[in-house]
């Protein structure tokens, strides 16, 4: 890929691995280590360890997940906005957008480092065979703890490719399953080049989603032999490992798998829902109820901040003690909460917006990423971050319920029912279980998908799943955001077929790939 043969030009690409990532996902290399000999100790071995480990901290947060979800019909900007994403929420961009360029970077970068990971730790294996002196630096317990980081490694690759699948691709059907150019550009192997004949051309859909699948059974192997699976772990696990295959398998119809991993997970007894105000409370502000986690990712407090889902959503001025936020919530979206909802008072803030116009009546914002006070260096230091959490519990009973709804089992609807009751019953104060029909579960699930995953990057993804188009609905307040009445802002409305549900390959990449395709829809 000519994207990633750049960022090595600039610098080795474990240079990034080692550093942080910024709210865009930009790797910020602070040393650069030769290629040729990094991977010469475990002690190397575990440095790399914890690069994968930051890799995957910095895809879980940031525009991957804040650009869908305003593209989609959950929020309005706000007359503050300034155009901060503008193009994105008014579906204007085109393949020029550095936003997705950005993310593709990023996803690519990570694959890159994984494949040179997985290049260099079978060479290790080789050379401990036949070179004694180089075996005398790796003990037993050394090589055991390697094969799970060559589980690591295939996670991350899997983890990077199946953001991009979902992006960057149609949403996969048996009709489409098998076309020509719809799927990836998989990159096996660690190979910075400019000779544009070995860049790789686009796959299929069913070989992009097969190549996730295999990269995960490959991490599945040996992932126990770094680390055991644990509530709200910082590391990669082989619930990880499930909870992302149960994630792809949703996505490319494979039910059964994903009814395996979503629920081997969910009863394996290791995590629980909290039924408390207090305990959804401290998993979004404090990262403290970890039993709802399967992983959240490490973070060194103020030295070492990750990046954050909030966009513009809260716009607090500590001095002045206003809010003045560039997006706020859709009307249909607050309502879709009761007042019994524990999730209405934890992801959402009632308060006057203080804008140019003046002070309006107090409206909802987005509350749900307000940051975690302990990685702040003063109350003044208002950053909106909190541990990222790749995978928590709550998506696994989602992905459950709606795999047994489309399974065709006999029982799927009542499973499917069982699942939503129980999730229901612990964010709803007093709720009466409910046994749905296939209808009213097929709606009720795509409900809850938004009451509980809104902000974290879903929306746009469950919409080209579904096969839905949209149109954006009342606002709040009209004198509180932009443009009120516009078909490209508050009125908007797409079809289920509009091109821009997938976004582009970014031109800089068809421009030296001749061996891309570019999305329908889309030109250079």
């Amino acid at each position: 890929m000519t994207i990633m043969k750049n960022i090595f030009k600039i610098s080795f690409a474990l240079a990034a691995v080692l550093g942080l990532a910024s709210c865009d996902m930009n790797k910020r290399p602070y040393s650069v280590i030769d290629p040729e000999n990094a991977l010469e100790s475990p002690a190397d071995a575990a440095k790399l360890s914890n690069g994968l480990h930051t890799q995957v901290r910095s895809l879980a947060v940031g525009s991957v997940n804040y650009y869908p979800e305003i593209q989609a019909d959950i929020f309005h900007a706000t007359t503050n906005y300034g155009n901060r994403g503008g193009q994105i929420y008014r579906w204007a961009f085109d393949a020029t957008d550095s936003d997705f360029s950005s993310i593709w970077l990023s996803c690519y970068s990570s694959i890159a480092n994984a494949n040179y990971f997985l290049e260099k730790a079978a060479s290790v294996q080789e050379r401990v065979s036949t070179d004694a002196d180089f075996a005398a630096n790796w003990a037993d317990k050394d090589l055991s703890l390697l094969k799970g980081q060559i589980s690591e490694a295939y996670f991350v690759r899997a983890y990077a490719y199946s953001i991009l699948l979902d992006r960057f691709c149609p949403a996969y059907t048996e009709e489409n399953e098998n076309k020509e150019d719809l799927g990836l550009a998989i990159v096996t192997k660690y190979e910075p080049t400019s000779d544009k004949g070995k860049y790789q051309g686009r796959s299929t859909l069913k070989a992009s989603y097969e190549f996730i699948l295999e990269d995960l059974e490959a991490a599945e192997e040996n992932i126990e032999l770094a680390h055991a699976s644990a509530a709200g772990s910082k590391y990669i696990t082989l619930d990880a490992v499930r909870a992302l295959r149960a994630r792809v398998a949703l996505l490319c119809q494979d039910y059964a798998q994903a009814i395996q991993d979503a629920t081997g997970i969910i009863n394996s007894g290791i995590y629980a829902l909290t039924g408390t105000a207090e305990g959804l409370s401290a998993l979004w502000v404090n990262d403290n109820t970890l039993s709802e986690c399967i992983m959240q990712s490490s973070v060194a407090l103020t030295t070492e901040v990750p990046g954050t889902n909030n966009y513009g959503y809260i716009g607090f001025n500590y001095a002045k003690n206003i809010y003045n936020p560039d997006f706020i919530p859709e009307q249909w979206l607050v309502d879709l909460y009761s007042d019994d909802d524990l999730r209405k008072a934890v992801y959402f803030k009632k308060t006057e917006l203080t804008q140019s116009a003046g002070v309006t009546e107090p409206l909802y914002i987005f509350n749900k990423f307000c940051g975690n006070p302990a990685m702040q260096t003063a109350p003044s230091d208002v950053n909106y971050q909190n541990a990222p959490k790749p995978f928590r519990l709550a998506e696994l009973y989602l992905i459950a319920a709606e795999a047994y709804l489309k399974s065709g089992l006999s029982t799927g609807v009542s499973e499917g029912s069982k699942l939503l009751n129980e999730l229901k019953s612990k964010r709803i104060t007093g709720w009466e279980e409910k046994l749905y029909s296939q209808a009213e579960l097929q709606t009720e699930l795509k409900n809850e998908r938004v009451r509980e995953l809104v902000g974290e990057g879903f929306r746009l993804s469950d919409l080209k799943r579904y096969g839905n188009g949209f149109s954006r609905s009342a606002s709040q307040d009209k004198t509180a955001i932009s443009l009120p009445g516009q078909s490209s802002t508050e009125n908007l409305s797409k079809s289920a077929d509009d091109y821009r549900f997938v976004w582009p390959i970014p031109v800089a990449e068809t421009d030296a790939n001749p061996n891309i395709k570019q999305n329908t829809g889309y030109t250079n």
